[in-house]
């Protein structure tokens, strides 16, 4: 199968008690208005160490953010070979809200990792995600302008973005304070690496000057990443709400794992 995939997704799922679950698809919005232009699949890894494909939703509509700025979708996961697909979900408990990020003293310079798909290389028997580090470089207290995207809420990133990241899961790992002592027994306090949390979707990146989307240039370095409480709203929509309660009325939740991450290519006929 000759494909030419261009952006990412992730699994989420919203937990509707401590087993269960409904699953999502979520990319940019960006992203899914290009899959509903023309002919695309969305592409899994199989728990066989076979690349799967779904077909781009026909029957199942993509969910947007009320915000027209908010570069988010949202695809409720239906197939029927859901239990070949090799995934872990992202579960809204990992969510970076206000209340977590004070919790957790979130902040700039806190380390963030992307994960999504390397168009150069995608895998040859499998599909193989890369993962982009940096750091929270911004976040604003108002909406930023971005000449393609508009006003919008964003979280920046020093984090350079590459096409095919477009819909990557973006997250952010908190710091914690311990007391320890030096090698002459004396109290010294020290920084540590701690817990993981979804800090939201990579939408986009501002160009160094001179260069176009379409250019070989490099970017500023600077990635618009979307905040996940904006996924959050968008999955707590009444019509989503609604629909994953008709799911749960039918026995149609699959068990979820609640757990991890998973990065899953898209293909399009669009730029990522």
């Amino acid at each position: 199968m000759n494909l030419d995939y261009r952006a990412s997704a992730f699994v989420v799922s919203v937990p509707h008690d401590e087993h269960n679950g409904c699953l999502h698809l979520v990319t940019a919005k960006h992203v899914a208005i290009r899959l509903q232009r023309g002919e695309a699949v969305i592409a899994f890894n199989g728990k066989d160490g076979l690349p799967l494909w779904m077909s781009n939703g026909d029957r199942v509509p993509w969910f947007f953010h009320p915000d027209e700025t908010v570069d988010v979708a949202i695809l409720p996961m239906a197939s029927l070979r859901l239990n070949e697909y090799d995934y872990q979900d992202i579960s809204t408990n990992l969510f970076l809200t206000s209340a977590r990020s004070e919790e957790y003293e979130i902040g700039c310079g806190d380390d963030v990792f992307t994960i999504g798909l390397f168009t150069p290389f995608t895998g040859v028997l499998r599909f193989t995600p890369i993962v982009r580090t940096g750091v929270i470089a911004m976040m604003p207290d108002g909406r930023v302008h971005h000449p393609e995207f508009g006003s919008m809420e964003a979280y920046l990133t020093e984090s350079r973005s590459l096409g095919g990241l477009s819909g990557s899961p973006v997250f952010v790992r908190d710091t914690v304070s311990v007391q320890g002592v030096n090698t002459e027994g004396k109290p010294r306090p020290f920084s540590a690496p701690a817990g993981f949390h979804l800090l939201g979707l990579l939408s986009g990146h501002w160009d160094a000057p001179g260069t176009t989307r379409h250019s070989a240039g490099l970017n500023m370095g600077i990635s618009l990443v979307v905040p996940a409480a904006k996924i959050l709203e968008a999955l707590s929509s009444p019509s989503l709400t609604a629909l994953r309660e008709e799911a749960f009325q039918r026995g149609l939740i699959p068990e979820a794992s609640n757990v991890g991450q998973s990065t899953q290519e898209i293909s399009c006929d669009g730029e990522g």
